[in-house]
């Protein structure tokens, strides 16, 4: 056991490494921490992925921590086959994207669904093993459909499809693998694209505005109060990207890949390590 904590530095800013932060992958009861989300009093959402062929019903989908590391409660949501994404709306709301049912469900702060988008068993209805979902400053919701199709689609908050835009391929407005998504303080809307390695972003109406590279497989991303963009890819690395598409740091905060990523209102920064089954958090230092 270490005595001391890694320290990882992002720019000038160095954090202390916590991990396993929380509780471990024994908690989740078989599961895989896929994706970690934090609500506006600094709660932490953890998505726990299950093969609902071969594992029992009752296992809890989202996992709901206080900042100090204590399960307040766990949601069953028995919907949910396959959970790969979870945003946190302006409201509370829990957007969960279940990947292989082709649905993104809108949930309320107490876990009941208000709002489902797509068919449920039905691909290209307009979801094909969409990747996650977040409610826009508009009020609209977004949505990378990652795995089947390669496209990012908009949604007024009633659930009246608006647009869609993408297709495979790897030049500007193309996606392999459309993976996560943030948005940035004009309100663009930040697309991990994963396999391309690289993040684009656009307007709200599909509009390509710019694009960054050097990214491995980029998987996770959350925009900062500064405009800062975070990173994780599968290097496995975290990088701070400043606005105007500059590097400001990189560290290597995990083992292996950070699945998910998310940051807290202290600045404190969340991974779901989906390999190990565990959140690692960084911890700001001095």
């Amino acid at each position: 056991m270490l005595q001391d904590k890694l320290v990882v530095a992002l720019g000038a800013a160095l954090y202390e490494v916590e991990r396993p932060w929380g509780v471990d992958g024994a908690a989740f009861r078989g599961g895989r921490v896929t994706d970690v989300a934090v609500d506006d009093a600094d709660r932490v959402h953890v998505l726990v992925r299950y093969d609902r062929y071969v594992d029992p019903p009752g296992l809890p989908v989202l996992v709901v921590l206080s900042p100090a590391g204590e399960v307040l409660r766990s949601l069953v949501v028995p919907e949910v086959s396959d959970g790969h994404g979870v945003t946190i709306g302006p409201r509370g709301e829990i957007l969960l994207a279940d990947r292989d049912r082709h649905e993104i469900r809108v949930l309320d702060a107490e876990g009941r669904t208000r709002l489902v988008l797509g068919e449920r068993n039905r691909p290209g209805r307009p979801f094909s093993h969409p990747t996650n979902a977040a409610i826009h400053p508009s009020g609209d919701i977004f949505v990378t459909d990652g795995y089947g199709h390669s496209q990012v689609h908009r949604f007024a908050a009633d659930g009246t499809h608006l647009r869609s835009w993408g297709t495979p391929g790897a030049s500007p407005g193309e996606f392999t693998t459309p993976h996560d998504l943030a948005f940035g303080l004009s309100g663009e809307v930040i697309v991990c694209d994963r396999e391309n390695n690289r993040i684009q972003a656009f307007d709200t109406e599909g509009r390509f505005l710019w694009q960054v590279a050097d990214l491995f497989h980029p998987m996770g991303i959350v925009v900062e109060p500064d405009g800062c963009i975070l990173v994780s890819d599968q290097i496995p690395r975290l990088s701070r990207i400043a606005p105007d598409g500059r590097l400001v740091g990189r560290c290597r905060a995990v083992l292996n890949a950070g699945h998910g990523l998310a940051r807290d209102a202290a600045g404190r920064i969340y991974l779901a390590e989906i390999r190990d089954n565990r959140v690692t958090r960084l911890v700001p230092k001095g």
